[in-house]
C-alpha cells in the first residue's frame, strides 16, 4: 500500500489546481487593493457547484442525481430510465462529482465497509463513495478520465451507491431471483453459481413474469411480500449458451471491467417475456443442482435460511430491528428446497407449488 502522503498527492494533482491554494495575507491584501473578486480556496471541494440535475427512480425509490458533469446524468439514464415512481419514500441524495484528472488504467474494485450508519466504497483516494445512511445523502468522487469506463462508473460508483441507500432504509436485500406465475412470486435463493439466473429466465420464456435475476428487494412497511428487482436485464455465465441457443454470439463481457464473465441481455430484447418491476413473495425456494438424477421439492429448514439471508444484511443501527423482521416475516411463507437437473422438469415442479402450494 503506497504512503499516505503519495495518496495525498496523486488525489491533489487530480483536482482542479485553482481552488486548491490557500491564499496568503498578502495575495489577498493586493487582489482587494486592486478591487478584484477574491476565490476562495477550497482544498476539499466543498464549494463545488453541481448544477447538472434530474431525478430518478431506481427499483422505483425516488432519488435526486446532481453533479457538476452532464456525463455523469448520461450514465445514470442508462441504468434507471426504465424504471417509474412506485413508492413514496424520502428521496435519496446523490451527490457525483467529477473533477480533473487522467486514468492511466481502470481503477481497482473498491473495498466497501459499513459501521454505524456510514457507508464507505473506495477503490482509491481518487475515486470513491460515502454514503450517510441515517440521512439519505451519498457523495461519489471521480477523475474525468475514469469516465473513459463508463461500465466501471455505473456499476461501482453509481449504481451500488443507490442500491446501498435502497437496500439499508427502504428494503431487506434478499440474495434471489424472483418469478411469478398468476399472481404468486416465488424467491430462487441459492449460493452463487446456483442456477438462479438461468432458472428465471428459462421460467419467463415459459410464460412466467420476470422481476429479477439475482438481487430482490423486500418492501419495508408492507405485510404482503412485496418485492422489488431490476426486471429490466438477464445476466448470465458464459456456460448459459449451452443450454439458450439463442445466446450463442453474445459479447462475454467482465461486469464494470473488473467482475467475473458474464452475458447480459436486456429484458427489451428478449420477445414475448413478460417482465414486472415487483412481485408478491409466496413462497421461498432454494436451488439444488444435482447430476445423480435426483429431482424432487422438499421442505427446507428455516433457521438455515434465515441465517442465509441475515449474512447479507448490512447491520446498520437504524435499520437492523426492522430488517430483521422482514427476514422473520418472509419465512413465514413455506420454504422448499428444489432438486433438480433437468429444466423443464424444473418449471413444471415449480408451476405446480404456484397454481397448488405444495
Amino acid at each position: 500500500m503506497p504512503p499516505r502522503e503519495n495518496i495525498m498527492a496523486t488525489t491533489l494533482r487530480a483536482l482542479p489546481q485553482p481552488t486548491l491554494e490557500i491564499l496568503s495575507i498578502d495575495a489577498i491584501r493586493s487582489t482587494l487593493a486592486r478591487s478584484k473578486s477574491i476565490v476562495l480556496a477550497d482544498p476539499v471541494l466543498s464549494r463545488v457547484a453541481f448544477p447538472h440535475s434530474a431525478m430518478f427512480y431506481p427499483l422505483g425509490f425516488p432519488l435526486r442525481l446532481s453533479t457538476n458533469c452532464e456525463d455523469i446524468l448520461d450514465l445514470a439514464r442508462d441504468l434507471w430510465s426504465a424504471f417509474k415512481h412506485e413508492f413514496d419514500v424520502p428521496t435519496i441524495q446523490l451527490e457525483f462529482g467529477v473533477a480533473d484528472g487522467p486514468a492511466r488504467e481502470c481503477p481497482p474494485t473498491p473495498t466497501s465497509r459499513i459501521r454505524r450508519h456510514v457507508c464507505s466504497v473506495i477503490a482509491d483516494g481518487e475515486n470513491f463513495a460515502i454514503s450517510d445512511l441515517s440521512q439519505g445523502f451519498s457523495n461519489v468522487w471521480t477523475t474525468r478520465g475514469v469516465l473513459e469506463y463508463p461500465s466501471y462508473v455505473r456499476y461501482f460508483l453509481l449504481e451500488s451507491t443507490a442500491l446501498c441507500q435502497i437496500a439499508t432504509r427502504f428494503t431487506t436485500p434478499v440474495h434471489a431471483a424472483c418469478v411469478a406465475l398468476d399472481g404468486c412470486g416465488i424467491l430462487l435463493c441459492g449460493d452463487s453459481g446456483a442456477g438462479k439466473s438461468t432458472l428465471s429466465y428459462a421460467c419467463a420464456q415459459a410464460g412466467w413474469t420476470y422481476v429479477t435475476d439475482d438481487g430482490s428487494f423486500l418492501v419495508h412497511g408492507r405485510e404482503d411480500g412485496l418485492v422489488a428487482g431490476n426486471y429490466t436485464k438477464f445476466r448470465f455465465r458464459p456456460s448459459a449458451e449451452a443450454l439458450f441457443p439463442e445466446l450463442h454470439g453474445r459479447e462475454t463481457i467482465r461486469r464494470a471491467g473488473k467482475g467475473k464473465p458474464s452475458v447480459e441481455v436486456s429484458t427489451e430484447l428478449t420477445h414475448g417475456i413478460k417482465t414486472s418491476p415487483t412481485a408478491h413473495a409466496r413462497f421461498i425456494v432454494f436451488l439444488n443442482r444435482r447430476t445423480d438424477g435426483r429431482q424432487e421439492l422438499i421442505p427446507f429448514p428455516k433457521d438455515v435460511a434465515r441465517h442465509f439471508m441475515l449474512q447479507q444484511l448490512c447491520n446498520v443501527p437504524n435499520f437492523q430491528c426492522q430488517q430483521e423482521e422482514m427476514v422473520d416475516q418472509l419465512l413465514e411463507r413455506d420454504a422448499f428446497e428444489l432438486c433438480y437437473g433437468d429444466l423443464d422438469w424444473a418449471i413444471e415442479r415449480l408451476a405446480r407449488l404456484a397454481h397448488e402450494g405444495s
